[in-house]
């Protein structure tokens, strides 16, 4: 029988029992790598622990010790927290590390995006948070290596791309920062420091608008502490939000320390409140361009002493400041005060407001802005400091750029006391209630040097100058230090008081009311001949002017006075010259006859005053000048010598003089001169008046286009003797001629020769007994050597007859009846004409002393044609109209 083979075929029962074989396999495979991974997360925390630790031993080379109470890792919520984090410097630390002490209570990190952290990519991290740390920094590195100054994306651990962040914590930290080669300590009690979205990368660093590779910050301070400078610092609290774009400050103190180096800056500052809004830090980090809404500082009180003068080294960095844009700037209830300085300014209440403040370091500034801000208001208030050693003081001041006022109220400028100050320079005395500026326009003035303004305004001032004993400099030029040009369209000063010492004649004005329109102030407006003092016009008038007049003899005074520079006026009222002595007074001052004169003018107007060349120059020109009611009392004492200088009061006088006097017209209306003398004969007083004065002058001048001898001085007058007897006198004098030649003719009369008594009978013991006079008729002529003319007096009944003083009275002696009689019957005639109806004429002759005024010699003139006149011979005439009195000064 045959055996056949059949192949063998895989039966469907068997595929089953093959599948389950690789089923075990895998979950044999899956079992043990599960068993690996739970031996290995139970040994993963005390691994890292000790690997963390090794990593910064190695890192720092030995020189810091990290020691961690408690690491726990979650792989499932990619967390680790460590507790107990301690991190201690060795007992030497080399000087390419700082010197720092860390604890933390604990760190928390979550959200670790693990495989970015193994492919060393950016490793995404939901939060870092690390809490209640105490870090002392006990020193820094003396010589940090050359990687410090890498960024921090360039130098994180593992050689990572980055880290993504997206909260980051520090809370409940403590700092202290204590260097041990330095005197700069800081203290922190508590911070609280948060970010969100921390991007530490290169994308990062890159993007503008984050900061310090956050989108926001937020910084929370808590009674901070710290000294740098020779200053300590306290810091109540302190509060950074840039999401917020808020910075706030509270309660700061600044103090200087005892031990700091004289001559250093010191400052102590109170800082109640310091608030800044709308800050956009990413653009200061960025592009160094500071942008906020609001500044607010409220009560800072400021005391800074400067650090003493030194020469600034030149500065080669780039300011790190490119720009900055301020909405609103705010200063509340502050106090300044700058010691350590000649000026020692202090201001309290300080209230400051600016608005749209912009500053680019790369363009020019607005030239309508003002210290870089669209306006600023300034309030002071009760502020004082020294300048020039006078001491300022006032009571508010009130700024503002917007409405272009300036408000200063209370102002008091003391001059300085004796042996402060620069000797013979100026002395302010000033006593100042207001002062208003409108129409200020303070951006012209800063950027253009151009001060101008519509109005100024003063009230009540009460000022003392004294100028420098040297002239200063043009006012235009005093300014120009400060503005260019000055332009003020209106000036008002109110019931002002001004005294002005050290000059000679020192004036003293009260209740003046003054107003200038179209100042300008500038070298072209002093060269100017239209202006006055540089304004277009002047309007105003005062109270009582008064002045010392030759100090110490006389005191000169008007009651008022206006001004108007548009009309060319100028009048003075009530106006007086008062002695300061009797005239036996003035003689023992001066130690010689000198006449104590007393004048009183009820107005003096003066019309077509070029006001221009008085002010410029000093010249009077004038249309015309009117006295009314002048009023003169010349009393005088013939005891003591003659005076020795030569007489100022002459027409020739008139070459000397070092201004141009031009008076078209002077009128003198009813006045009135009184004189008394007192001579060495008798001490009965002589008295004479002339009364009803009123007189015209033309062409009173020193001018020499206007004073030719073709057009000399010419003037008439009328007045009366005694009040009685009426004087007509007419004058032509070219007061150029160096001759001094002028004429003066007129009459006399009628009248009677006993007029003349009441000065004769006790000074010359001389009496008219009877005698009346007709007319009198003179003609003179004068110059610097004499006087000659004639005289014809048409007169009857004359007798004279001499006296003598005894026993303390006048009397008709023996001797002088008989000389009396002689005189009568030789010497003297009793009438002219004559019996025969012949007019005799005197000559006049005598000769000039030039220490005695032109009136003098005209009185010697008047005074030998008389007695020639009458009968006297010519010689003895003139001896008797030159005789003066001169005896030993009274005691």
């Amino acid at each position: 029988m045959s055996e056949t083979v059949r192949p063998v075929n895989s039966s469907p029962a068997a595929t089953p029992a093959h599948g389950r074989r690789w089923g075990w396999w895998l979950l044999g495979i899956a079992g043990l790598l599960l068993a690996v991974a739970l031996v290995g997360l139970h040994f993963l925390d005390a691994w890292l622990l000790n690997t963390l630790e090794k990593q910064v031993n190695k890192q720092t080379h030995g020189q810091y010790r990290l020691q961690i109470s408690d690491l726990n890792t979650s792989l499932m919520q990619r967390a680790i927290r460590l507790r107990g984090v301690r991190l201690r410097p060795a007992a030497q630390v080399a000087d390419t590390l700082p010197r720092l002490r860390l604890d933390a209570a604990e760190l928390n990190v979550t959200g670790v995006g693990l495989l970015a952290l193994l492919r060393r990519g950016e490793v995404p991290v939901d939060s870092v948070v690390l809490d209640s740390v105490r870090l002392d920094v006990l020193a820094l590195a003396t010589q940090p290596t050359h990687n410090v100054s890498q960024p921090l994306h360039q130098r994180l651990p593992l050689k990572l791309k980055g880290l993504d962040i997206n909260y980051f914590g520090l809370q409940h930290t403590q700092v202290s920062y204590l260097p041990d080669s330095t005197q700069t300590t800081v203290r922190l009690q508590r911070a609280d420091l948060s970010a969100n979205n921390l991007l530490i990368s290169s994308e990062g660093a890159a993007d503008s608008q984050r900061l310090g590779y956050a989108e926001a910050w937020s910084l929370k301070l808590q009674r901070s502490q710290g000294r740098a400078l020779g200053h300590s610092l306290a810091l109540a609290g302190l509060n950074i939000s840039t999401a917020d774009k808020r910075v706030g400050l509270d309660s700061v103190r600044i103090l200087p320390l005892a031990a700091s180096k004289p001559g250093n800056l010191r400052l102590d500052l109170a800082l109640p409140r310091l608030v800044l809004t709308g800050l956009d830090a990413a653009m200061l980090q960025h592009q160094h361009r500071f942008r906020a809404d609001s500044l607010l500082v409220q009560g800072p009180r400021l005391t800074m002493t400067p650090a003493k003068a030194s020469s600034p080294k030149p500065s080669t960095a780039p300011a790190f400041l490119q720009g900055l844009d301020v909405a609103h700037l705010a200063v509340r209830g502050g106090y300044l005060h700058l010691a350590g300085t000649p000026e020692n300014p202090i201001i309290r209440q300080l209230e400051m407001a600016a608005t749209a403040i912009h500053y680019d370091s790369a363009t020019a500034a607005n030239g309508r802005s003002v210290f870089f801000a669209k306006a600023w208001k300034v309030d002071l208030g009760p502020s004082q400091a020294t300048l020039a050693a006078h001491a300022v003081a006032l009571s508010s001041l009130h700024l503002s750029t917007e409405t272009g006022t300036f408000d200063l109220r209370s102002l008091r400028v003391r001059q300085p006391v004796t042996g402060q100050g620069k000797p013979g320079g100026v002395r302010v005395n000033l006593t100042l209630p207001r002062l208003a500026l409108t129409g200020f326009d303070a951006a012209q003035l800063q950027h253009q040097q151009h001060f101008q303004a519509k109005q100024l305004e003063l009230d009540g001032a009460k000022l003392l100058f004294i100028p420098p004993t040297q002239p200063p400099p043009p006012l235009w030029q005093l300014l120009s230090k400060v503005a260019y040009r000055s332009d003020l369209t209106q000036l008002r000063v109110r019931n002002a008081e001004v005294r002005i010492g050290r000059w000679r004649h020192s004036p003293h004005i009260c209740a003046l009311d003054l107003t200038g329109r179209e100042i300008r102030i500038d070298q072209a407006a002093s060269d100017e001949s239209s202006r006055i003092a540089y304004a277009r016009s002047w309007q105003g008038q005062s109270g009582r002017l008064s002045s010392p007049f030759d100090p110490p003899f006389y005191f000169a005074s008007t009651e008022r006075v206006k001004i108007d520079t548009d009309a060319r006026l100028l009048r003075f009222e009530d106006m007086r010259l008062k002695p300061s002595y009797s005239p036996v007074g003035m003689n023992l001052h001066k130690g010689y006859q000198a006449p104590a004169v007393t004048l009183k003018v009820a107005s003096l107007t003066l019309a077509g005053l070029d006001y221009p060349n008085l002010v410029r120059h000093g010249d009077f020109r004038l249309t015309r000048a009117t006295a009314q009611s002048p009023r003169v009392l010349i009393a005088s004492d013939g005891r003591g010598p003659i005076n020795p200088n030569l007489s100022k009061i002459s027409p020739e006088e008139m070459r000397k003089l070092p201004i141009t006097v031009d008076v078209r017209r002077l009128d003198l209306v009813n006045g009135n001169l009184y004189t008394t003398y007192r001579s060495p004969r008798t001490p009965i007083v002589g008295t004479m008046s002339i009364n009803r004065f009123n007189g015209s002058f033309f062409n009173l001048s020193n001018d020499r286009r206007h004073m030719t001898p073709a057009t000399p001085l010419t003037g008439r007058a009328t007045t009366y003797l005694q009040n009685k007897c009426r004087i007509d006198a007419q004058i032509s004098a070219y007061v150029l001629d160096p001759k001094g030649r002028h004429r003066v003719w007129g009459s006399f009369g009628p009248g009677q020769f006993a007029l003349v008594n009441p000065m004769t009978v006790p000074t010359r013991l001389v009496k008219f007994k009877s005698g009346d006079v007709q007319r009198i008729r003179f003609s003179l002529q004068a110059d610097r050597q004499r006087v000659t003319g004639t005289m014809r007096t048409e007169y009857t009944g004359l007798q004279m007859e001499l006296l003598g003083y005894q026993d303390e009275e006048m009397k008709k002696t023996l001797l002088k009846r008989v000389i009396s009689k002689a005189a009568n019957v030789i010497v003297i005639r009793d009438q002219n004409p004559r019996k025969r109806g012949k007019l005799v004429s005197g000559e006049m002759s005598s000769t000039r002393e030039p220490r005695f005024s032109v009136f003098t010699l005209w009185r010697q003139g008047v005074v030998s044609g008389l007695f020639n006149n009458v009968g006297v011979p010519q010689k003895l005439a003139q001896k008797l109209s030159e005789s003066a009195d001169e005896a030993p000064l009274p005691k």
